[in-house]
């Protein structure tokens, strides 16, 4: 008996499907990340223009 031909070229489809989907997943991974980077960073990094509160905790 031979091979079953049903299933030829099925896993080749299927592994690259799955590896769209982890790509997409790590874009969206990464996107979420910089975004998160964003909102967190400290754009005022210099002391004149920041609020006077958040640099000085000595009072």
């Amino acid at each position: 008996m031979g091979k079953s031909m049903y299933n030829f070229g099925k896993h080749g489809k299927e592994k690259a499907r799955q590896q769209k989907q982890m790509d997409k997943a790590a874009k969206r991974m990464l996107a979420k990340q910089k975004k998160a980077n964003l909102k967190t960073g400290a754009p005022d990094a210099d002391p004149d223009t920041a609020e006077p509160g958040l640099t000085e905790k000595t009072q």
